[in-house]
């Protein structure tokens, strides 16, 4: 591996300080853990650095990722020696070079910041992850935006060239829109708004390859339901990272919009790698933060500071699902739909927690009021019945109100049970409503985490209902249907007898016939349980008994 200067640095953009070492190591998270604190300085570059690189020059300000050290000699020693002469903010090992309390002692003896890293961490990973988390406290003064935030960005971009403004990246998700009172949108704009997404892919929208095949701005003509546009790609080495859409609804204006929005792309092209890098660092660290939370009840407390959720009144699990049938073409379509979902969900609850958990997207929401959860709901269901028109149909299956975090963690295991069973269409879901509530299934619930158990004692059962099944197959017979009705509707006759479209006379001999030929009492409230469970849940169970499956 190389040495060298990953990062410049960001020593002050708009007049504003760079980042402090506090800050860089709250934004990384998980894989970081400070030993030795002495003085929390400010990150001006990112550094590698080797045994055999010797006296090569150290940047004041610099993270220093020792890479390579061995644990023995003097060579780590002498790193940081040169480390605090330079005045660098910190020195980053791995257990391998220096166990924890060793890295305190020399940080404590050579007087320099020292952190370990993640033993099974990749260098290069960790070098990117504090680039992107130095460049986030970073401001353009020009726009009088944050780097990063694009609604912001939007807005301003907006005011200047005086149209509504979107911001798009390759992909087709909305980064950000302008929401100025004043300005006028049409219903394309509305809908796109609303998804957070272009309907069209832009691969194959002619108005986005005429965007991209232009080093500026261009006109977009309207038709009878969208005013004219004028759009620009934002590159960055040639690498186009989206582009803008501005409204204009005036003619004589369109050139100073053409003018105005070229003249901003280097401007919006640090927008956009710096909300890049904040995205990535922020929802790392969250995804971590929450799957810890779910998993580890005893981190609780600290997980929830983190994540600045701590003293709320109530908290609610989600995981968006969905319901179609899986294929590939449905998966891949559900899997961008949910992303959407997700981007969508910070507009409408700023404080809400999304992140990729266990291959699934997990929502933490939490309020201080309880009539907040109403109103949340009320969104999702809007949100969720207009996209199902062009695309595959979703569910938020939603847990219960918690007033404790520690709960979380069971409250998640329950969580995933019943996910599985709304894909499975295991579960009924409202017409009026695309949002699954734990309370009005929690006996379903219990029966498929008693299913789901009763899998790991099935040797120990007499396999009657597989000598059943033989049986009809070589028979031609139809006990195990007949059963199968006859428990579902719970043991009504007429109802089993109209499933089956026969003669009510004709359940009542299979039923008799089976019970004596197999020794089963479906009187006994045990034997007929557990064959609800069976016949219930038998999808739910093979599913789980996938290797594939959770």
């Amino acid at each position: 591996m190389a040495s060298g200067t990953l990062d410049p640095g960001v020593s002050a953009v708009g007049g504003r300080p760079p980042t402090s070492l506090s800050d860089v190591l709250v934004n990384v998270g998980a894989d970081l853990w400070p030993v030795h604190q002495q003085d929390d300085l400010p990150v001006q570059s990112v550094v590698l650095r080797e045994p055999a690189d010797g006296d090569e020059y150290i940047p004041r300000g610099a993270v220093l990722l020792a890479v390579g050290f061995p644990a023995q000699g003097p060579a780590f020693g002498e790193l940081l020696v040169r480390a605090r002469e330079a005045g660098a903010a910190a020195v980053i090992a791995k257990p391998s070079t220096a166990d924890p309390e060793s890295l305190r002692s020399l940080g404590e003896l050579h007087q320099v910041n020292t952190v370990l890293a993640r033993q099974s961490g990749d260098w290069l990973q960790l070098a990117a992850l504090l680039r992107a988390s130095v460049s986030i406290s970073a401001a353009d003064g020009v726009a009088g935006a944050r780097l990063g935030d694009l609604f912001t960005f939007a807005n301003a971009v907006a005011t200047m060239v005086g149209g509504a403004t979107s911001i798009v990246d390759p992909a087709g998700r909305v980064l950000g829109f302008s929401n100025l009172a004043d300005q006028p949108v049409d219903e394309h704009r509305r809908k796109v708004t609303l998804l957070m997404s272009e309907v069209d892919s832009p691969s194959t929208d002619p108005d986005y390859r005429l965007t991209y095949s232009s080093t500026g701005s261009v006109h977009v003509p309207g038709d009878a339901e969208t005013y004219d546009r004028v759009a620009a790609a934002v590159r960055s080495d040639g690498e186009v990272l989206g582009t803008i859409w501005v409204i204009v609804t005036d003619p004589g204006q369109r050139h100073r919009v053409m003018r105005a929005l070229e003249e901003l792309l280097d401007t919006a092209s640090l927008h956009l790698h710096h909300a890049r890098s904040y995205v990535d660092v922020k929802r790392r660290r969250e995804a971590d933060l929450l799957a810890t939370l779910l998993r580890d009840p005893d981190q609780a407390t600290a997980c929830a500071f983190a994540l600045e959720i701590t003293g709320k009144q109530w908290y609610r699990l989600a995981i968006i699902t969905s319901t179609a049938p899986p294929t590939p073409t449905t998966e891949v379509a559900a899997h961008r739909l949910i992303q959407r979902a997700s981007t969508w969900l910070h507009l409408i609850q700023p404080n809400a927690i999304v992140a990729e958990v266990d291959s699934q997207f997990v929502m933490l929401f939490s309020g201080r009021h309880s009539q907040e959860w109403a109103a949340l709901q009320h969104n999702l269901d809007d949100f969720l019945r207009r996209v199902e028109l062009t695309a595959p149909p979703l569910a938020v299956v939603v847990g219960r109100e918690l007033h404790d975090t520690h709960e979380l963690s069971s409250n998640y295991t329950h969580l995933r049970t019943l996910v599985r069973l709304t894909a499975l269409g295991l579960v009924p879901r409202r017409r009026s409503s695309a949002v699954v509530l734990m309370d009005e299934h929690l006996p379903r619930l219990d029966l498929a985490m008693i299913a789901d158990w009763h899998r790991s004692t099935r040797h120990l059962r007499v396999p009657v209902l597989e000598q059943m099944r033989e049986m009809d197959r070589e028979r031609g017979s139809a006990h195990l249907e007949t059963l199968k009705a006859y428990v579902e509707s719970n043991k009504n006759i007429p109802a089993t007898a109209a499933a089956l479209n026969i003669h009510v006379n004709s359940v009542r001999y299979r039923i008799d016939k089976l019970q004596t030929i197999f020794d089963l009492d479906l009187n006994d409230i045990d034997v007929f349980a557990w064959l609800l469970l069976q016949f219930r849940f038998a999808e739910f169970t093979a599913h789980t008994n996938r290797p594939d499956a959770v």
